[in-house]
């Protein structure tokens, strides 16, 4: 028997057997069949990609949490602590303004809680601010599942957090120019304006950041992302900063005072 005589294989590919001459009905049969397997894969692997991404979106905001607190209690530190900065920028101006020839020396403190602390001549919150899980969530994706309103509330978060940030830097800097000031130096006009004009520059970064934070506190405020008001009072109870202003004797303003954001429309 040639190859030509052999009998045609039963078990040949689905597609092969596509043809009307078998039957309009069980072509069409074959057809549906084949539709149905292929729509019912695509939507199993539909549902579990969205089941996937659901996930990824819960620990996401169950992570961010964390991070929203944070940012909220370092912010009402900040809040707290103004009119304390505020106060010691007025006794270095006045000690800079009152000092003849030579610098009347502005003393120098250190925190007791922290094994060998940088000393300093003024004393202000210096926390690290950011939202590093929604970082993280943007550089891997699962940003972009949240709803709108929630992506818009974190950028808007993550944006005033990066804006103290950089307040913060410029502070920092100007905090170590000041430490010359515990030292007994020559006060000539030139030296007398630098120092003022740090202590000014350090007065208008100070006020930015206490802005910035209140803004960011009456929005966690009106969207129910705050942590409760004990948990605040708690932190702000083991302050190094607010510790210091209150053995100082030195002003500090409640927290309380920011009001939630208006509806967002």
């Amino acid at each position: 028997m040639t190859d030509t005589d052999a009998p045609t294989s039963a078990h040949r590919p689905r597609w092969r057997r596509f043809s009307p001459s078998m039957g309009w009905r069980a072509f069409w049969s074959e057809i549906v069949i084949v539709v149905l397997g292929v729509a019912i894969a695509l939507a199993a692997n539909q549902l579990a990609e969205d089941w996937s991404w659901r996930n990824k979106v819960a620990d996401g905001q169950a992570r961010l949490l964390g991070d929203t607190e944070r940012l909220f209690v370092r912010s009402a530190e900040h809040y707290a602590a103004l009119p304390c900065i505020y106060a010691q920028l007025d006794g270095l101006a006045r000690r800079v303004m009152d000092s003849s020839g030579t610098l009347a020396p502005a003393p120098l403190h250190a925190d007791p809680a922290i094994l060998s602390s940088p000393t300093f001549v003024l004393r202000m919150p210096t926390r690290p601010w950011g939202l590093p899980t929604w970082d993280a969530l943007v550089a891997n994706g699962t940003a972009t599942h949240f709803s709108q309103p929630w992506q818009d509330r974190y950028a808007q978060l993550n944006d005033g957090a990066a804006q103290i940030r950089d307040y913060r830097m410029e502070s920092n800097r100007l905090i170590g120019r000041l430490a010359v000031l515990s030292y007994p130096i020559p006060l000539d006009a030139s030296t007398r304006r630098d120092s003022l004009v740090d202590i000014e520059l350090l007065r208008r970064l100070a006020g930015s950041t206490m802005v910035t934070s209140s803004q960011l506190m009456a929005f966690m405020l009106r969207d129910g992302i705050a942590p409760g008001a004990l948990a605040v009072d708690a932190y702000l109870e083991a302050s190094g900063t607010v510790r210091f202003c209150k053995e100082q004797g030195l002003p500090l303003a409640d927290w309380r005072a920011v009001a939630p954001a208006p509806p967002a429309r």
